[in-house]
């Protein structure tokens, strides 16, 4: 394994990029965010220690699919596991703190993944469930009904913004519609 999609978000990026010890290129940049290509260790080595805002990772799954010469998704469970914790402790040293840190996999590993982020001192803030019925069926496994997103901060979160959620109205008398709960 070598690579891992990864998005940088700083809230400061007039310089390109001001935050690496060198002078790696950017793969794409605009406003919202860096995007670099290349091995992940590599790529995070050279970036500065706490200038990260945000970090979102998708990693291979490690379920044996071909993604070319550049990757092994197909490794023993260990192995796989000890690679992701060299890069998850290489963006926890590159992420803010109030940063947050998202985390895209399959349940199965982000049960694991999940518990080191907590080792490293994150807190974690919510698991977001992707339904997944689209996915054809892999031979001889189960395919997962749902992909997993843990959202982990480093310390309290720096920004958070509040999603406001449109509430149903009654279309007789109009007046909001709550659940069970009464929650909006």
């Amino acid at each position: 394994m070598t690579q891992v999609k990864l998005n940088f978000s700083t809230q400061n990026l007039d310089t390109s990029p001001f935050f690496l010890n060198t002078d790696l290129n950017p793969y794409y940049h605009n406003s919202h965010g860096i995007l670099f290509s290349g091995d992940c260790l590599s790529v995070l080595n050279k970036i500065e220690c706490e200038v990260i805002d945000t970090v979102f990772a998708d990693p291979p799954f490690n379920l044996g699919k071909e993604y070319g010469k550049k990757c092994d998704d197909n490794l023993k469970e260990s192995d796989y596991l000890e690679w992701c914790y060299l890069w998850m402790t290489e963006c926890a040293r590159v992420i803010k703190p109030g940063g947050a840190f998202f985390l895209y996999n399959l349940p199965k590993w982000n049960i694991p993944l999940g518990a080191y982020l907590g080792n490293l001192g994150f807190q974690f803030r919510h698991w977001i469930a992707i339904e997944s019925n689209t996915v054809l069926p892999i031979p001889k496994r189960l395919y997962p009904s749902h992909y997993s997103l843990l959202y982990y901060t480093k310390g309290k979160p720096k920004t958070f913004r509040k999603i406001r959620t449109p509430i149903e109205l009654c279309r007789h008398c109009k007046g909001e519609i709550k659940d069970y709960g009464g929650h909006r």
